[in-house]
């Protein structure tokens, strides 16, 4: 009987990682078949299946000007909370500072306060400093949301790093700001790119924070839905829903790739030249 509980375990492990498996993925199920739906109502199962409401969303301008804004908002705050995130992660692990613990609580709150309660506080501050509704008070909030998550990967990355290449490159000349970005970043790449990834999709879905802040005329696609969904009821946001989700598989897979495809002999090589 004792040999057969290793066994056993492997089973109820395989079955328990099935049922999360479901429990995610039903849901987006339910929303793509829905799309195909002949109805104009949202009912599960379809009652027939037709292209619709993808010829319907194909009509809707507003989504198409709506999601270049949000993909462009989405890569500046990105490329803004890469910089400041990777630093800090890379001050908070490397250094013993003074109140370390306070500034990363500090760095770490607007993950902790809910979404709501942070667009509004924003809101207020924004009106008190006369950038109300305008484009870089919107950034500057996308960059704050997602700042601290990518601390936090950027962080776990760095948890794994061996730092006697940093002192080894310092040691042959090399300088602090070469020495990171041609031995410190190359090692923690694929930690950045996943933190980049997150980020990206997680200023391109915020809805609570953007609700306050956004311009009449100058929605983003997350409130542009949401606006849709206060007039009419019918798939085409479960077709939109749908094109997303085939995104977010389609981006997963070519990091997957790419981060599958790169070796570290590209930094052996930069080990090399850094010695020369």
């Amino acid at each position: 009987m004792t040999r057969n509980w290793p066994h056993i375990r492997h089973i109820a492990l395989a079955l328990f990682c099935a049922a999360g498996a479901i429990y995610i993925v039903a849901p987006l199920a339910i929303v793509v078949l829905n799309s195909f739906s002949s109805t104009a109502y949202n009912v599960f199962p379809p009652e027939g299946y037709s292209l619709r409401w993808y010829e319907n969303l194909a009509q809707q301008g507003a989504f198409l000007g709506a999601a270049v804004r949000s993909a462009i908002l989405a890569t500046l705050a990105t490329a803004i909370a890469l910089v400041i995130g990777t630093l800090s992660a890379y001050a908070l692990v490397k250094y013993r500072l003074r109140g370390r613990d306070i500034v990363k609580a500090f760095l770490m709150a607007p993950v902790v306060l809910p979404s709501i309660v942070l667009g509004v506080a924003l809101f207020i501050f924004f009106v008190r400093v006369g950038i109300a509704y305008s484009y870089p008070g919107l950034l500057l909030t996308h960059v704050l949301v997602v700042t601290p998550f990518v601390i936090a990967i950027t962080a776990a990355g760095f948890s794994n790093f061996d730092w006697s290449t940093e002192e080894a490159a310092m040691d042959l000349g090399a300088g602090p700001i070469r020495t990171f970005f041609r031995v410190v970043l190359p090692q923690i790449r694929a930690g950045v790119l996943t933190a980049g990834l997150f980020a990206w999709i997680t200023s391109f879905d915020q809805v609570e924070t953007t609700l306050f802040l956004v311009r009449p005329g100058d929605n983003t696609l997350p409130i542009e839905m949401f606006l849709y969904l206060q007039k009419w009821q019918d798939p085409t946001i479960a077709a939109l829903s749908s094109l997303l989700i085939l995104l977010a598989v389609a981006i997963v897979i070519v990091m997957s790739i790419a981060g599958r495809n790169r070796t570290p002999d590209g930094l052996v090589m930069q080990g090399k030249e850094t010695s020369k």
